[in-house]
């Protein structure tokens, strides 16, 4: 294992093994239940969080969904399930580096949403916060 992922996946600049991924291309029809329950195979979920959450009154043509697991190797083998169709999407699933706050983990990702078009843009630093 290097630094930066589980089972030799670097993130680069030195970074230790993140426990958190990012997944993309998920379908609007997602919700929280039905991406816990597909991570939690995979390992013990600290966190998860689904943009836009589940009850968010408008219509996106897509949703993001970031998952902290315990355990960073849980991090690799999560991303075996990149292209795996779930609903009616191929999932992608990528790692997020974690800086770690006093009283918050911030996760820095490289997507960025156009919200006029509701899509993926492209790879441009975005930055959620985990905690309170």
């Amino acid at each position: 294992m290097n630094s930066g992922g589980g089972f030799g996946l670097g993130l680069g600049f030195g970074l230790t093994p993140t426990a958190v991924i990012q997944v993309t291309n998920l379908s609007s029809a997602v919700t929280s239940e039905q991406m816990r329950t597909l991570f939690s195979f995979l390992g013990e979920i600290e966190e998860l969080r689904l943009y836009p959450p589940d009850n968010a009154p408008l219509a996106f043509s897509s949703k993001v969904c970031y998952v902290k697991f315990r355990d960073p190797s849980s991090v690799g083998v999560a991303q075996h399930l990149t292209n795996t169709v779930f609903i009616d999407r191929a999932l992608i699933v990528v790692p997020c580096a974690e800086v770690m706050q006093p009283t918050r983990t911030v996760v820095m990702c490289n997507t960025t949403f156009d919200l006029r078009e509701n899509t993926v843009l492209g790879k441009r630093p975005c930055l959620i916060s985990f905690g309170s």
